[in-house]
């Protein structure tokens, strides 16, 4: 069983988009040398084109116009000891969801999904562009919606095909941070999310799932970050430690800032909390670049 070669095609034609895209469809003669040859054999006809192939037939050359492994095979002649084939292939500049590098016939080799956008949320504002606290001339910070602000988050969703659900592993990995630098980007600054998963059948009676992660980037880390400001402060030459209420000029209870000791201070500053677990987000197989 084989398939003769094929040295140029004998007609093809070429089509334009309005924007811009350019598909090109060829067509081949192709002889296989049994009469039980299916279209497969067809297929590897030597000269025809391979997945991934760039358009460079006579003074025709587009760089840009790939093969994408579609086309088709229809017999035109059936004889003793050979069949006779016309085959299109169709080459074009629009853009593919995956590399043309062969057929996939396994759904968990198909390569991850890979999209992206950005997420705006509002947010409450505790310091300026110069991490600043945002606070009024003595010392009490702003509140509510005259501080809060739209702000906008990349995200990035990875889809991929696995062959079983190992909800404890998932699990481990919601709600989670990046343990090392991912993407470019630093230490506990991408968010994982988990799900949603689902079934999928393929074949006669062959299951695999579909798992969706989503990544939630930010400028800043994913910690939380507190003005230290408490409703009492620590007296000085005190052991054991006592403290006072903090008061306002009308000696009524009010709130102020406190150093890392405790102590009384008109210098804003904040605690940071390290509330989310990391974990090592390269030993997945999500894909190493986003590029």
């Amino acid at each position: 069983m084989s398939a003769n070669a094929v040295t140029a095609p004998y007609d093809w034609q070429k089509e334009s988009t309005e924007e811009g895209d350019e598909t090109y469809t060829l067509k081949w003669k192709v002889e296989t040398t049994n009469v039980n040859d299916g279209p497969d054999v067809a297929w590897t006809a030597p000269g025809l084109p391979y997945p991934g192939a760039s358009l460079a037939y006579g003074g025709t050359v587009n760089p840009w116009a790939f093969f994408q492994g579609k086309g088709t095979a229809r017999i035109l002649k059936q004889e003793a000891n050979r069949k006779l084939w016309d085959m299109t292939t169709v080459f074009s500049t629009k853009p593919t969801r995956r590399c043309s590098e062969g057929r996939i016939d396994d759904p968990l080799l198909e390569p991850h999904r890979v999209r992206g956008s950005f997420t705006q949320v509002m947010e409450e504002a505790i310091k300026d562009k110069d991490g600043n606290a945002i606070e009024n001339s003595v010392h009490q910070r702003f509140t509510g919606p005259q501080v809060q602000r739209p702000k906008s988050y990349p995200t990035v969703e990875v889809e991929m095909n696995v062959a079983w659900i190992n909800l404890a592993w998932m699990a481990e990995y919601a709600d989670s941070v990046n343990s090392n630098v991912q993407w470019s980007q630093p230490v506990r600054t991408i968010k994982c999310t988990v799900g949603p998963w689902e079934r999928v059948l393929y074949g006669a009676c062959y299951f695999y799932f579909v798992i969706r992660f989503t990544f939630e980037l930010r400028y800043e880390t994913w910690d939380l970050v507190c003005p230290n400001i408490a409703d009492r402060y620590r007296l000085d030459g005190t052991t054991p430690y006592q403290y006072a209420a903090y008061k306002n000029e009308d000696e009524e209870n009010t709130k102020g800032f406190v150093d890392a000791d405790g102590y009384k201070t008109a210098t804003a500053n904040f605690l940071t909390f390290r509330v989310l677990r990391e974990k090592d987000f390269s030993i997945v197989g999500w894909p190493a670049t986003l590029i």
